[in-house]
């Protein structure tokens, strides 16, 4: 062979170590770099996840979600994208994130766009809590009965008009129920643990928000007859 074969050789040799060895290390930083991309998501996700324990699994709107946009702890640090070096922010290209809060409020989905593809987080309130919620209104719902009904016993059988269900009506004499959800009184309205009543006079409708939507409706208790609780001779 000779000697300008051979250098030829040794150069080929050389330029396919090189794109062997350079494939592996570009898809390495690649990797490296999405990884930057998920830890700061999940600090995102950390500072989401901290507003809804404040706010009985309420989570943020998405107005919010963004560096100086109000969640708690934010301002002390906040995420850079790692392709741009500035603020990781809401959007569609790499190292940016889209937020998406469901129409109650109570879930929320958290896409973080990487090189290739997408990252996907996720939160919402725990089954337990939506149960404890939910029958504490209900229960709520049952004691707001009893103050239609004793207010009916004292007025000749005639039902409170909607606009007379209030705390103010009734808050003198009873302990008005609360909103198992915000902690204040019960209310007429459509958002969880508000109520809803229609009718008076003759009849009436009741019924509580729950997060599976409106509960069973509540109604006039028939009088069945007045029951001994003496002993019997």
């Amino acid at each position: 062979m000779t000697r300008r074969r051979i250098a030829v050789a040794l150069a080929t040799a050389a330029l396919a170590l090189t794109l062997a060895a350079a494939t592996p290390r570009q898809a390495f930083a690649v990797g490296f770099v999405d990884k930057q991309v998920q830890a700061g998501s999940l600090l995102i996700q950390k500072y989401v996840n901290d507003y809804g324990v404040a706010h009985h699994f309420a989570y943020p709107p998405k107005s919010m979600v963004k560096k100086g946009g109000g969640l708690p702890s934010s301002t002390i640090i906040w995420p850079s994208n790692p392709w741009t070096g500035r603020v990781m922010g809401p959007g569609t290209s790499k190292g940016t994130y889209t937020y998406t809060l469901s129409a109650s409020g109570l879930s929320y989905k958290l896409v973080v766009h990487l090189s290739s593809g997408d990252w996907r987080l996720s939160g919402g309130m725990p089954a337990w809590f939506k149960s404890e919620r939910n029958t504490a209104a209900r229960q709520n719902l049952l004691l707001l009965q009893r103050y239609v009904e004793a207010y009916a016993a004292t007025h000749g059988g005639a039902y409170p008009a909607p606009d007379d269900v209030t705390t103010a009506m009734f808050g003198t004499s009873y302990v008005w129920p609360q909103n198992p959800w915000a902690g204040v009184d019960m209310i007429a309205g459509e958002t969880l643990g508000e109520f809803r009543y229609t009718g008076g006079g003759a009849t009436y409708a009741l019924k509580v928000m729950l997060t599976t939507g409106w509960s069973a409706t509540l109604g006039p208790v028939p009088v069945i007859g007045m029951l001994s609780t003496s002993p019997s001779g």
